[in-house]
């Protein structure tokens, strides 16, 4: 859905209504991406409140394009800085299933007539999968999310990303391979 040029136009000349109509608009979106990209919900509070700064602040630079893909591109770049500003690539805070997280999840999953081991070992690929993709080279990382967590058009990322079509093509299917590679033998399905 598109938002109106009128509620750009008053972004532009710095409305807070029109601000609040497009930080309400793009809200969910967006923190998905900031959570996609961090793995940390107060890592993906904190680029999402940057991006939003960012936005806020550069809204002058924003010239008749895709509003959201505008918005992502500053996440991303935000992340880039962010990445090596703390001289890492990313940062992974997952979950550990040990003790009491094993158990309420195997005592969720036979409660819910799933059989417990392999409701526990979908979780656990789960898991591995988003460890990878998580230690993939940023260039395949940033495409393999947009794409497939926000569900963004090749078109929209090369945008986003600054690079040809093509180029996230090939970079989405670098990273498939990479991860196929990485978790072959690993994971069951």
């Amino acid at each position: 859905m598109a938002v109106a040029e009128s509620v750009l136009e008053q972004f532009i000349r710095g409305n807070a209504e029109a601000t609040r109509m497009l930080v309400e608009r793009y809200n969910k979106e967006l923190f998905n991406l900031c959570f996609r990209l961090t793995l940390s919900r107060p890592d993906a509070e904190d680029l999402y409140q940057a991006t939003w700064m960012k936005a806020i602040r550069g809204a002058g630079r924003y010239h008749d394009r895709e509003f959201r893909a505008w918005l992502f591109k500053i996440c991303i770049n935000q992340f880039r800085d962010n990445c090596r500003r703390d001289q890492r690539k990313s940062r992974i805070f997952l979950e550990t299933y040990e003790s009491t997280d094993a158990k309420d999840l195997l005592m969720e999953a036979a409660d819910s007539n799933e059989y417990a081991e392999a409701a526990y070992e979908k979780q656990a690929n789960r898991k591995m999968l988003v460890t990878a993709i998580n230690r993939l080279p940023e260039m395949h990382k940033v495409p393999l999310v947009l794409f497939y967590y926000q569900g963004l058009p090749y078109l929209e990322i090369a945008q986003i990303m600054n690079v040809p079509e093509g180029t996230v093509k090939s970079r989405i299917s670098t990273a498939k391979k990479i991860l196929r590679e990485k978790l072959e033998g690993e994971i069951n399905v």
